[in-house]
Order: structure tokens, then C-alpha cells, then sequence
């Protein structure tokens, strides 16, 4: 049953029928009296006085279904033509019932109250209000016709597949309404790729500067605050046949950031049509449907391939030698110190995750002038803007 479509019939003053005149005409049509129908209905009097008048707080579905099989009229037309001589009171209950329902459906409200993005209340229709005027909706059937089609889909839907639910929602509105003009121009990112690492030895500016590079070659980069459970790293949209990439702070190190552009533009590069074919693809998703391991072997050949950690692990503990190392490599030298932690892991199964953090830069700088979305934002308009002035500035 449409609930969206009942509520509004019920207060449409072009649907109406007199169910007590249409009960008369069937008594007599049937040859019985009032009280032989419910009798053979098993129907008290009164309770089909409170159905028909509706003055029944809730009616039984029993007798509903009776009633109107006695009638001759749909059940859920009945239970409309019920609902329409139901007190405000009645129908409001029913209104919240929906809404409730439309948040259990899609939101994990304790994790994003947790987050800032609710208010710490239990008001359904301040959670309502928040969660469409962020997007910018004006209902709930507007919200939900305007869905991006999930890649994963399960008979139950975990909590964490609500988080993703909402980061790609969130993602996607911000991409649609940036709606980069520059067209997509694959030769043109594949020169950008070749001359964007020395770009990571300036920490506070150099993302920002490759970014706005890619801007003008149709590629849309953003940065999203990681949300909690969704394992997310960095995404890739095809939205108006252009690419669009999602960066995180799941790791919340600057190496990390690098990594996972380059591994989101290897996507681009070489699985446009599947990501358009689904929408988008979610990088450290489990259920991913693009290999992985093809788009982590090219971003680390182009910041470190094995030669150069074959060659710099000797030296691995003198500062120098490493700075000297990043240099002539045109890198930062935490990538370094980051790719020789993942070597000496999948080589030797050796764990060096806790050693070299003082030579791990704030990453908070290199993201701040992409105006990163946090969940406190008052809209998805409204940053969007943010992101599109940052990007179009002359």
C-alpha cells in the first residue's frame, strides 16, 4: 500500500462516498435487514458504527476486511474511505508511522546523532526535516524516487549499509549539483597523472593544486569525512557521463590520501563503462565487483615500485638518505616511509604500522582548502557551492 498516496486521498475532498447510504443499498439489494447482515457478519452494532462513522480509534482488520467484502469494494479503497472520517489525530498517528518507518529504513539515527549530523532528539519530524532539507527534498516520495540504486543490496540491510547508504547519497547530491561543465578528457587526465606526484611534496597546497587540474580535465574530486563502519576509502561515480571521485579520511594519514586518489583514477582510466554501468564503485567495499588489487598495484608503482623498495630498505633508518630517497623520486617522504611499511607486511609479514609516524605530516592542511563535507553541514547545497567557487576560481 502506497501510504503516501493514502494520506494524501484522505484529505482530497473530490474522493468521497457515503458508506452508510452504500451499506443501506446493499441490504436492500440482498433482502436483509441491518441487523440480520451483522449478525451473519459477526459484527457487534457498535463497532460497525465506529468503523463507518470513523470514530474508531482502531478499527479491527478483521472487520475492515469483512465490511468491505460485504460491500463489494476494495480493501484498500475501503480503508481509505475509513481513514478519510478518521479523527486528525488518528491520521497524524499514521503520518508519524510512515516517517518512523522511512528513517529505520535508511538511516542509523544513533550513529549519525553521534556524528552531529541529528540534534539529540526523539522529534520524528525534526529528524524528518533534517534529513530532507540536507539533501534538498521536499518529501519523503520525492526522497525516495530520486534514490541512486545501491550496488550491494541484501534481504537485511545492516546498519553499516545505511552509513554507506547515506555517504553515497550525500556524494552524489553534492556531484549533481556542482555539475562541473568541463567535458571528460581522457588523453588530457593521463597528463595530469604523469605530472602530479612532485605535487605531493607540498603539503598544504599540492592536492589542491592537482584537483583543480583535474577539474578542468571533467574529473569532479571531493573529500567526505569517513563515517564510522562503512570501510570506505575513496569512491568513483559516473554522473552525466563524467567521473567524479570521493576521497576519505579513513586512515587519517597523508600518504594514505595519495594512495587512494591515484588507485580512484586508475578507475577512471580503465573501468569508466562497468562504473557506469552501476552507478559508482565503492573502493575497500566488500562487495566489490572491480578488482581491486589491478588499481593498488598502479598506485604504487607510480609513488614506489619494488625496485626503488628493494633499494631504499637498507637506508630505511637514516633520515637523510630517505629525504635524498623522496627527492629524486619527487615524493613526500612519507609515501616512502608508508609504501616500505606495506612491502616489508606483504613480503616478509613484518609489521612496521606503529614505526615512522614522526615523519607523517598533518594531513588536515592538504585537504582544507577542498572545503572537506562534514556531517554537520546545514545542506548539500550549500556545500556544494563552497566546493564549486574552490574549483572555478580565475
Amino acid at each position: 500500500m502506497d501510504i503516501d498516496k493514502l494520506l494524501e486521498d484522505i484529505f482530497n475532498d473530490d474522493v468521497s462516498l457515503d458508506l452508510k447510504a452504500l451499506f443501506e443499498e446493499k441490504i436492500v439489494e440482498y433482502g436483509v435487514t441491518k441487523t440480520r447482515a451483522l449478525k451473519l457478519l459477526n459484527v457487534d452494532k457498535d463497532v460497525f458504527e465506529d468503523i463507518i462513522n470513523g470514530t474508531a480509534k482502531q478499527p479491527n482488520l478483521i472487520h475492515v476486511v469483512k465490511i468491505a467484502e460485504f460491500l463489494e469494494i476494495n480493501v484498500d479503497d475501503f480503508i481509505q474511505m475509513v481513514l478519510k472520517n478518521q479523527n486528525t489525530e488518528n491520521i497524524a498517528s499514521i503520518d508519524r508511522a510512515r516517517k518512523v518507518r522511512f528513517l529505520m529504513k535508511n538511516f542509523d539515527v544513533k550513529a549519525l546523532t553521534k556524528l552531529g549530523f541529528f540534534d539529540n532528539t526523539d522529534d520524528i519530524d525534526e529528524l524528518v526535516e533534517r534529513v530532507l532539507h540536507y539533501f534538498g527534498y521536499d518529501s519523503i516520495r520525492q526522497f525516495e524516487e530520486e534514490l541512486v540504486t545501491p550496488l550491494y543490496s541484501r534481504t537485511k540491510r545492516q546498519f553499516s549499509d545505511k552509513m554507506k547508504d547515506f555517504w553515497v547519497r550525500s556524494a552524489y547530491q553534492t556531484f549533481r549539483l556542482i555539475d562541473n561543465t568541463n567535458g571528460y578528457d581522457r588523453e588530457r587526465l593521463k597528463d595530469v597523472i604523469v605530472n602530479m606526484k612532485p605535487y605531493s611534496q607540498d603539503v598544504k597546497n599540492g592536492l589542491y593544486t592537482v584537483c583543480r587540474a583535474l577539474y578542468n580535465v571533467g574529473v569532479t574530486v571531493i573529500f567526505q569525512n569517513y563515517l564510522t563502519t562503512t570501510h570506505v576509502r575513496g569512491a568513483t561515480f559516473i554522473i552525466n557521463n563524467k567521473p567524479c571521485v570521493v576521497l576519505t579520511d579513513n586512515q587519517k594519514k597523508y600518504p594514505t590520501i595519495w594512495f587512494t586518489l591515484l588507485h580512484e583514477l586508475h578507475h577512471v582510466l580503465f573501468d569508466y563503462d562497468a562504473i557506469k554501468t552501476n552507478s559508482y564503485h565503492l573502493s575497500d567495499d566488500e562487495d566489490l565487483f572491480l578488482i581491486e588489487e589491478k588499481a593498488n598495484s598502479f598506485a604504487r608503482d607510480y609513488f614506489m615500485p619494488r625496485a626503488n623498495f628493494d633499494y631504499i630498505k637498507t637506508y630505511i633508518k637514516n633520515d637523510y638518505m630517505v629525504e635524498q630517497f623522496a627527492k629524486e623520486n619527487e615524493i613526500h617522504k612519507s609515501l616512502v616511509y608508508s609504501f616500505y611499511t606495506w612491502y616489508q607486511q606483504e613480503l616478509y609479514n613484518k609489521n612496521y604500522y606503529a614505526a615512522f609516524k614522526e615523519y607523517y605530516p598533518d594531513y588536515k592542511p592538504a585537504i582544507a582548502k577542498l572545503n572537506p563535507i562534514t556531517w554537520d553541514e546545514d545542506t548539500v547545497r550549500e556545500a556544494s557551492e563552497k566546493i564549486k567557487a574552490v574549483f572555478e576560481i580565475n
